[in-house]
């Protein structure tokens, strides 16, 4: 009876696996099996969660069989991986840094994806949202600027800065903070702006004048954030999507003038292992849902697709208004990628390691300052000889358009050690810093004593 029974059970089950073969070759599958995740897609990013989340949540809500994991890494840190072969297959790369994607274009990282985009992308005078190879695309606009706390400005008895050239003014002297480019990928696209808008020479003069205001350097472009938001700082040097905190009232953002134009990026990857899927993702980040994305509260990045400005609803975007006034530039990547580890390397350098070294020379210029009469013609020759021994770099701009003189400091991205035409030159620089630190020192020893 026992063994009739065990016969019975088995018969009944190899019915029910029949019925559900049947009903698979008929492709009549239940909601419940139509879920299960059957393939995967690896995304590497320089975005945080609170950013990237609503993008995957919705893109899960629409593909629920695909199976999303996604690591957040420095931009850098990212591209130094990718460079090195994308070892851990990586599917998609996903930045704010068009610099990053013209990198990994000459890398020959990037994969050049057999679908053009299905919804049209709106047109900037000289401005072109995709790379025209079809290696990367743009799937949002951004410029940087500056955000600042109303209250600790206030409290402070300081107007907030209205122009770039606001912030050398020594009244911000110990309140303006910002990050390095070589730790964040949106602070290179700050720094490189700057000197495409004001020209490499000038561009380091204003650079190493404003860093003497600077109260430190965080470690990511984040700090700078939270800093400004919690009222730590007053002033702080960011991109437009962390500078505004639409959660905290007294915090308040303005983009830099002429407003310097980057598309934010999405591209695949070579040596991926899901190339359908990573091309379903990008079409989803190109699509009208995913555009949609960009306009929630906690994001609020202006669009690419010509199809949400139809609609009326970026009517009052800052920059899409800046854009039709004829006040944006397109931001040159291609000469940003050529001189990439070489401006990371000055920043370095001349202020990241010696910013101790230059609050202290412009606090004893402040102090000497309040202590002469405006128009006192020794100080005030002292004063511009300081400023020049103080904002001079040793790299002339025909340099940093060289492609062999820029190859010596290719190893930022490597990880090797430093070659010893890196390091010659490297020390070229320090004597250079070291011998006008130590000018200016004594120019203003010599008012002291006066």
């Amino acid at each position: 009876m026992n063994v009739g029974f065990l016969r019975g059970v088995r018969y009944v089950c190899w019915c029910m696996v029949g019925v559900v073969c049947a009903l698979l070759f008929c492709g009549i599958v239940p909601a419940a099996a139509k879920a299960v995740q059957s393939s995967s897609l690896r995304i590497i990013t320089s975005y945080p969660p609170d950013f990237y989340e609503p993008f995957i949540e919705r893109f899960k809500s629409l593909h629920p069989e695909i199976k999303v994991s996604i690591l957040n890494k420095k931009t850098a840190s990212a591209v130094a991986e990718l460079l090195r072969g994308n070892n851990r297959n990586f599917d998609v790369f996903w930045s704010s840094s068009p610099d990053a994607f013209e990198i990994l274009k000459q890398g020959n990282m990037l994969r050049h994806t057999e679908r053009a985009r299905q919804y049209k992308a709106m047109r900037v005078e000289g401005f072109s949202v995709d790379d025209p190879d079809g290696y990367f695309y743009g799937f949002a606009l951004s410029s940087v600027g500056w955000m600042w706390n109303d209250s600790y400005l206030k409290n402070e008895n300081i107007d907030a800065p209205k122009r770039w050239q606001d912030l050398e003014d020594s009244k911000y002297y110990s309140h303006v903070v910002m990050s390095t480019p070589l730790r964040s990928g949106t602070t290179h696209l700050i720094v490189e702006s700057l000197l495409q808008k004001m020209g490499w020479e000038k561009g380091w003069a204003y650079l190493l004048r404003m860093s003497g205001n600077l109260v430190t350097l965080s470690a990511r472009s984040f700090s700078v954030t939270e800093g400004v938001k919690s009222g730590l700082y007053g002033v702080g040097l960011v991109i437009d999507i962390l500078g505004r905190a639409p959660d905290v009232k007294d915090v308040k953002f303005r983009y830099g003038e002429p407003v310097l134009l980057m598309p934010a990026g999405i591209g695949a990857l070579k040596n991926s292992v899901n190339s359908r899927e990573a091309e379903i993702f990008i079409d989803f980040m190109l699509s009208p849902e995913g555009q949609a994305v960009l306009l929630k509260p906690q994001i609020r990045r202006l669009p690419v697709a010509q199809q949400m400005y139809d609609s009326g609803k970026l009517a009052q975007s800052q920059l899409f208004k800046l854009i039709k006034e004829g006040k944006a530039k397109p931001y040159n990547s291609s000469l940003s990628q050529v001189r990439y580890n070489l401006v990371n390397n000055l920043f370095e350098e001349f202020i990241t390691y010696k910013l101790l070294e230059r609050r202290q020379l412009w606090k004893r210029l402040l102090l000497l300052e309040s202590q002469y009469a405006a128009n006192d013609p020794y100080f005030l020759s002292v004063k511009k000889k300081t400023h020049s021994l103080l904002s001079e770099i040793p790299v002339t701009y025909k340099q940093s358009l060289d492609p062999v003189y820029n190859a010596i400091f290719f190893n930022l991205f490597t990880g090797t050690p430093r070659s010893p035409e890196q390091q010659q030159q490297i020390e070229q620089w320090q004597q250079f810093i070291e011998k006008r630190l130590k000018k200016a020192n004594k120019l203003l020893d010599s008012v002291q004593r006066k």
